[in-house]
């Protein structure tokens, strides 16, 4: 029997493309009785294939939404959450937390840099000179957890921060100092096999042709999005659960 019991995933909009081919992905790939949710506000229409349907009254600060549809979801089973723009690659299931354990993927080489190029405006001065990895080690889009409680103390910290965090870096800022403090503890796990970021088609290519492929990808930047909407164009039917997938399996 599977540990992991549901994905969640935010989106906001009324184009659902991609977040329609997670959702395929996860019915292809995962356990039938997994759950999955889509939180989203009342405008933005359902996914083919979600478990639930929750639409919220929400902030139009994008960065306060999420953490609000995030904290309003009561949960009390291991739970994962991801971003819309991710395909599961692989069956994977997620081992038990302890309590107020959080899983989350730390920030690798390919997803590090500075957050601000030399001569930018900024739009954060606090950051200027500091690489991501420094400012928000850990990659937002896979969070796994048993409780709601990490997000409602987000959703508290985030409050209390200037506006331009609402817009921008606010859930991986926070995330950061939650777990910094009690009573949560951090559990590590490996980005190259969960969060496995994909910038361009020749890193999705290299991605699915590796031995051991990742679990998740997540296509990252305005160029891979257009490499996850080819993908979609070029899906065929894998058999009677009527989804569409580009890997033969």
């Amino acid at each position: 029997m599977s540990v992991l019991k549901r994905i969640v995933f935010f989106w906001i909009g009324e184009d659902v493309g991609l977040p329609s081919l997670l959702v395929a992905s996860i019915r292809h790939h995962m356990p039938r009785g997994l759950e999955v949710i889509q939180l989203s506000d009342t405008a933005t229409p359902r996914v083919h294939g979600t478990t639930r349907y929750v639409s919220l009254n929400l902030s139009p600060a994008i960065m306060v939404a999420r953490l609000e549809a995030y904290s309003a979801l009561r949960i009390a089973e291991p739970t994962l959450y991801l971003d819309a723009d991710m395909l599961v690659v692989r069956p994977f299931d997620l081992p038990a937390l302890a309590v107020n354990e959080i899983g989350v993927t730390p920030r690798t080489r390919r997803d590090d840099g500075l957050i601000q190029e030399a001569g930018e405006q900024p739009m954060f001065p606090e950051f200027r000179g500091r690489t991501l990895r420094e400012v928000m080690p850990y990659i937002y889009s896979f969070v796994y957890a048993s409780s709601e409680a990490l997000f409602v103390r987000q959703l508290e910290l985030l409050r209390a921060m200037p506006a331009a965090f609402r817009a921008w870096f606010g859930d991986q800022v926070t995330l950061k100092e939650a777990l910094a403090s009690e009573p949560f503890t951090a559990r590590e796990f490996d980005a190259d096999r969960y969060n496995r970021t994909v910038k361009t088609s020749a890193e999705y290519e290299d991605a699915c042709a590796s031995g051991d492929p990742p679990c998740i990808l997540h296509f990252k930047g305005a160029e891979a999005k257009r490499v996850m909407a080819e993908v979609g164009a070029t899906m065929r039917p894998s058999g009677r659960r009527r989804h569409w997938w580009p890997w033969r399996t």
